[in-house]
Order: C-alpha cells, then structure tokens, then sequence
C-alpha cells in the first residue's frame, strides 16, 4: 500500500512539474494546454473497476484515477445535482466529496454520454449506493427522463417528505429546468447582439 502510495505521489508530482514547466509554451487562446491522461478504454461495461477520487467537479461528477493512472471524469448515474449558482450546489459537492473523495471506489459504466464522459453507478469503499445517498440526503434529483429505478424515485419521495437537504427549500429548481432556463437567456442574450 506504501509503494503505490509512493508511485502515485510521484506520478502526480511529475505531472505538476511537467504542466509549471510547459505553461507558457502551451498557451492558446488563453487557456493553458495540458496533455490529456484520459484513457477511454481502462474502464468497462458492467464490470467492477476501482478508482481512486481524486477530485469532485459537482454533486454528480468526480475525477478519478484508474489502477494504471489514467484519468477520467465519471457522471454518477440516476441522479441530477444543483447546478453551479445553484441553491444547494456547493452542499451537495461537499456532501458528495465528504462520501467518496480521495477513496477507492467501484464504478461500474453504464455508457458514456454526449460529452464523451463515463455515466457510471459507484460504491462506496463499504459498497453504499453514492446515488442513494445523494438521494437519501436531498443533495440530488432521481434523473427519470434516463433512469426508472423504483428505489432511487422512492429515495427522493422520502427526502422530499422530511426536507432533507435541497428539500427544505419551498420550490427547488430542478437542475435540468435550471440549465434549460440558462440556454434560454444565452440564446435571448446572442439574439439581441
């Protein structure tokens, strides 16, 4: 466990002196190139994977580090967490990270979506539901435009009736109404222009 701890702390060392070296010769546009690590291949359908968490975008998206060091970014499954400016978007990140961060988890891919990220169901190191905990918590929505499980719907009714978390709110946006709405006023905004 020392070893890969050990060679897990150098590869992320190389990679921080290698992005502090190559900054400004990879520039662009303002934004700063990094060479991508994502492997698309090192995680499989329906399978078992473990993964370390090595960082939390949102409620419902988190990095991790596969056992041969690639990185890719996971979209937890059956669930929609607030949206960045959103009530409750940094608890539901907090609550998640206090969950799975720096962890091993198990991710099992359910497809990969439009953005080309992993959808995935994960467990816990003791193998809890991260969806029915985000649910359970009111830190997320059970997504049933892409998901009919009965468990998850029951998890939000139950969260929904004694106002846990997003639920104490009087009327909760939805995080897909929420991006819709932002859509909107972008393309409102363009039009004006």
């Amino acid at each position: 466990m020392k070893i890969k701890f050990a060679i897990y702390f150098l590869l992320l060392f190389s990679l921080f002196a290698f992005n502090s070296c190559n900054r400004n010769s990879g520039r662009r546009h303002g934004k700063i190139n990094t060479p991508t690590i994502e492997k698309k291949e090192s995680i499989k359908q329906d399978s078992g994977n473990q993964v370390k968490v090595v960082g939390i975008t949102d409620g419902d998206t988190f990095k991790g580090l596969t056992s041969d060091y690639q990185e890719i970014k996971f979209r937890i499954y059956g669930i929609d967490s607030p949206e960045r400016k959103q009530a409750f978007s940094n608890r539901a990140k907090q609550y998640l990270s206090d969950l799975i961060y720096g962890k091993t988890v198990e991710v099992k891919l359910h497809r990969k979506d439009r953005y080309g990220r992993s959808i995935v169901w994960i467990f816990t190191e003791d193998g809890r539901d991260v969806s029915a905990e985000m649910l359970k918590a009111g830190m997320a929505w059970h997504y049933k435009e892409y998901d009919s499980t009965q468990q998850y719907s029951d998890l939000e009714y139950e969260a929904r009736l004694l106002k846990a978390g997003l639920w104490v709110d009087k009327n909760p946006k939805a995080p897909w109404d929420f991006r819709k709405e932002k859509k909107k006023k972008k393309s409102k905004e363009t039009q004006t222009d």
